[in-house]
């Protein structure tokens, strides 16, 4: 029969730990009750041999998890999880029983299966942080160094709050820009769709129906037919070829060379570079605040944060002010050297240090260029929507009086 171990306060009070056997999670609950426990927690104790359950660990002795495509892990999953997790801490709940409750609580298989490799790598003396980093797919350098920060200091709780706004925050950005581009480009791929099925199945149908006439077509008409023919005759090629060519797009933008081309255009172009500027300037930002204030060190937190901007022209940029600070310069003075940042934020970040809020100030900047995220955002789908429109309707339009003129001689010679 499966082990729990079940925590609970006795009747004077203090809080235990006992082993009971049990079909169930409710079952080892009764049976704790009936020893006199009121139940906080419960938690596997042992598997069906009886023997404690130890997760898998490699040569170096690290706590692994098998990877899985079942139940992955989001960022609002480890947003809510962390939540959770300072709000038990800052309870005064011992970490292992925060641990114990999540596990119990948390549905998820996935997250289920790390917390409890966590939580045994917990027990056995070593460091919240050195926990989280064993799973490098799910906690990033943020999440790890402001872990390990907040454990120095002794504010876990309040650090662990934090990373939960900054997961959040993270989230709300990216579901903008998703739901921004979503719908013109369901308008692209729909309008390609259909344009592909008028040439590949309509148009020759309509080329038995012309040529049976022995009539002169237009050259729209006849351009028409040309295509679908070319369309109909190298089909898979083409399709292949773009394939292919999207695989090598996608090779060479994942190079250093790729990825600077690729965000320098971005940052040049007039209808989206307002969009990518404010989302590298509001993620630097609030991630160097978030840091800062968990008590990072602030060569580190540029390190961090400088991976965190997913543009490689603020990436080398926030790299050489990081230089410059480690030379003993400010980081407002960092910053304007680099020629990357808007005067407006390296004023306000000079501010903010001459008056010792730093922190403060990098947060109003983030807040700031984040109201300018959601202007861009309504900007881009203002012009791309209709422009996808127009595309289409300019595209319908010449097929219609490419179909519709030939009809109409035909119908002339007929009368």
């Amino acid at each position: 029969m499966p082990q729990y171990e079940v925590t609970g306060t006795n009747v004077q009070g203090r809080t235990i730990k006992v082993l009971v056997d049990a079909d169930s999670v409710r079952g080892a609950r009764s049976k704790a009750k009936q020893q006199g426990l009121i139940p906080l927690t419960v938690a596997s104790g042992s598997d069906s041999s009886g023997a404690p359950a130890k997760p898998t660990k490699n040569a170096d002795g690290d706590i692994i998890v098998k990877k899985s495509f079942i139940g992955g892990l989001k960022g609002r999953d480890i947003a809510e999880m962390t939540r959770q997790l300072a709000v038990l801490l800052k309870a005064h709940v011992p970490v292992v029983e925060s641990f114990n409750a999540l596990v119990e609580q948390i549905e998820k298989r996935r997250m289920k299966k790390v917390l409890m490799a966590i939580r045994q790598y917990v027990k056995e003396g070593k460091g919240l942080a050195e926990g989280f980093a064993l799973f490098p797919n799910y906690f990033n350098r943020i999440y790890i160094n402001m872990v390990r920060a907040g454990e120095s200091s002794g504010r876990l709780d309040v650090v662990l709050m934090r990373l939960a706004d900054f997961y959040e925050n993270q989230e709300k950005q990216k579901g903008k820009v998703i739901g921004a581009l979503s719908y013109p480009a369901f308008i692209m791929l729909a309008g390609v769709g259909a344009l592909a099925l008028i040439f590949i199945k309509v148009i020759p149908t309509l080329k038995s129906i012309f040529t049976g006439q022995n009539q002169t077509l237009p050259w729209s008409t006849q351009l028409l037919i040309d295509t679908s023919e070319f369309l109909n005759a190298y089909l898979w090629p083409l399709l292949f070829g773009v394939l292919g060519s999207l695989y090598l797009l996608e090779r060479y933008l994942a190079t250093s060379r790729g990825r600077a081309k690729k965000d320098q255009l971005l940052l040049k172009l007039p209808a989206i570079k307002s969009l990518f500027r404010s989302l590298a300037i509001a993620r630097f930002s609030r991630t160097l605040a978030t840091l800062l204030s968990s008590g990072v060190p602030m060569l580190e937190a540029l390190e961090i944060s400088k991976n965190v901007v997913n543009n490689y022209v603020f990436e080398v940029a926030i790299a050489d002010a990081r230089i410059q600070v480690q030379e003993g310069r400010g980081l407002g003075q960092a910053l304007f050297a680099t020629k990357v940042f808007p005067p407006i934020v390296v004023h306000m970040i000079g501010v903010g240090e001459k008056t010792g809020e730093l922190e403060p100030m990098l947060l109003n900047v983030a807040e700031s260029y984040e109201l300018q995220i959601d202007t861009a955002i309504n900007t881009v789908t203002g012009l791309l929507s209709p422009l996808m429109v127009g595309v289409m309707v300019v595209f319908v339009g010449f097929i219609m009086m490419a179909v519709l003129g030939p009809i109409m001689e035909m119908n002339s010679f007929g009368t």
